[in-house]
């Protein structure tokens, strides 16, 4: 028997998003051009597709379900995030569908997909930037929320927090609490407006400082990148007073313990902080002086704006700041 085709089938055939089938479905032609509408009904004519009657039944019914798509689910920002938001949408009455995108887009793309075919009535995610076109178009048709990587689209609502202000004042610290050199340690910040202000803000501290950035960028799962940076490190602690600073929780877990291994004494010798607070930070000795991300509250903020769309409720689209706080411990000397 040969396969029934599926929406997903004459989205792809056709070029379109799923959303954009659906609404030729349901007859909503707005904002949609005579060629789209064409090419969808040649490609419904060529594959047969017919809509599941039971899943048309079912349309009217609200699922009271929302989907949340993260970069990964391990990352403290991320675990706090979700948490909040489902005790948020939780008290509203709706459920939570979670993902993990591992931040590739097209696994991304594939995950918002499936949701909107699982018929969930609002999504929040933390986006690659890559499928914003996407985005934009779903967001005329129900609620999306983009997190930390807080990109600036129609209709959509965006959440972050003061990623360059809060780096910058860590990396001024770290210079004024007599740190010579201050080593930032960051994945390719390319297309990741979270990475990219935070390494401005470390530049804008460097200014300030008059002292010389030093900036090397790994690669997660590489040890070699890894290696690179910490000989570099190495180098630097041996000649004048140093500390490193790292663009997130996520790096800092996978060098600690070679930056402990090499020997220099923390903090007199080799400082150590990290934008994100990891949930181990309170845990190795000396605790860690970090940049603690308002995640319960944007967590919080996010349901809050959903629940209220999915309540019929007028919200302004905007990019919501939600500021960080930066908390010195005693891995640089002060806490």
């Amino acid at each position: 028997m040969p396969k029934r085709a599926t929406i997903q089938d004459v989205a792809r055939a056709a070029g379109v998003s799923v959303t954009t089938v659906s609404r030729y479905l349901n007859g909503r032609y707005e904002s949609m051009s005579e060629n789209t509408r064409e090419k969808i009904a040649a490609v419904i004519a060529e594959l047969g597709y017919r809509p599941n009657a039971l899943a048309k039944g079912l349309k009217a019914q609200r699922t009271e379900t929302v989907g949340a798509i993260v970069v990964n689910m391990s990352y403290p920002f991320c675990v706090g995030f979700l948490r909040a938001f489902s005790r948020t949408l939780s008290a509203a009455g709706y459920h939570l569908m979670v993902a993990e995108s591992e931040g590739d887009a097209k696994r991304e793309r594939q995950l918002i997909e499936s949701f909107v075919a699982n018929r969930v009535e609002a999504i929040a995610l933390q986006t690659s930037g890559a499928n914003n076109d996407y985005l934009e178009d779903l967001a005329r048709e129900m609620p999306v929320v983009l997190v930390d990587r807080a990109f600036a689209l129609r209709n959509a609502y965006a959440i972050g927090t003061n990623n360059r202000d809060a780096s910058r004042e860590i990396a001024w610290q770290l210079f004024d609490l007599g740190y010579d050199c201050v080593v930032y340690l960051t994945e390719d910040e390319r297309g990741i407006p979270t990475r990219t202000d935070r390494l401005e803000g470390y530049l804008d501290a460097c200014r300030v400082a008059l002292r010389e950035p030093v900036v090397m960028r790994v690669r997660r799962g590489d040890p070699a990148s890894f290696r690179e940076a910490l000989a570099r490190v190495d180098a630097c602690a041996r000649k004048e007073r140093t500390a490193v600073y790292t663009a997130n929780g996520l790096v800092l877990m996978e060098c600690y313990r070679p930056l402990r291994a090499l020997g220099h004494k923390v903090p007199d010798a080799m400082g150590i902080a990290t934008f994100d607070q990891p949930d181990w930070a309170d845990l190795v000795d000396p605790p860690l002086t970090c940049v603690r991300q308002p995640v319960e509250e944007m967590g919080e903020a996010a349901g809050r704006i959903i629940t209220a769309r999915l309540r019929g409720e007028a919200v302004a689209a905007e990019v919501l700041v939600v500021p960080s706080t930066v908390v010195m411990r005693g891995s640089t000397g002060r806490g």
